[in-house]
């Protein structure tokens, strides 16, 4: 009966550093935007977070982790935690095209560690193609694969790469 009423811990978002540049060249002074939505905190509204890049075009944002009784609840168990990292657009080509996303997706309350990982390598290029990655998490609790859209561009064992819903083996086949 009392475990319904206990506050878990719930990672809205791990330590994030990244890296914006624009055909190589880094990107000073631009806003990065963190977005963190979960249900079981503020009623699901939007949390949002803003940094500036420095003149080697770095930006950081700190852990963001929050008590919350839903992961407790039968109902909530697998409420996801909703993140973006995002760059507006100065001139979005259509109303979809408005955001560079470093990073979007759905992630369980719990702490993913190949997701974490990906979170302190944000580095893109504004020129790089938005792709698909799914991450292979089956080894650690939670949801077995994650979708994660992003113009940063990882290789690894843990990752496979689609752009317009086809795989990729090299990131040459889209530039």
């Amino acid at each position: 009966m009392f475990g319904l009423f206990k506050r878990h811990e719930v990672e809205m978002s791990p330590e994030v550093r990244g890296r914006i540049t624009n055909g190589d060249k880094p990107v000073a002074g631009i806003e990065v935007v963190r977005s963190l939505m979960y249900e079981g905190y503020e009623k699901g509204k939007e949390q949002k977070e803003y940094a500036l890049t420095d003149t080697k075009g770095r930006f950081s944002f700190e852990k963001r982790i929050i008590k919350s009784q839903l992961p407790g609840d039968m109902f909530g168990a697998n409420m996801p935690v909703m993140q973006s990292i995002y760059i507006e657009k100065d001139d979005p080509k259509d109303q979809d095209d408005h955001y560079y996303f470093l990073w979007s997706t759905s992630k369980s309350w719990r702490s993913i560690p190949p997701l974490s990982e990906l979170m302190l390598q944000l580095n893109a290029d504004l020129q790089n193609k938005e792709v698909k990655h799914l991450i292979d998490a089956s080894a650690f609790k939670g949801q077995q694969q994650h979708v994660v859209s992003s113009i940063c561009h990882w290789q690894g064992e843990l990752i496979s790469t689609y752009y317009k819903n086809e795989p990729i083996t090299s990131y040459d086949e889209i530039t």
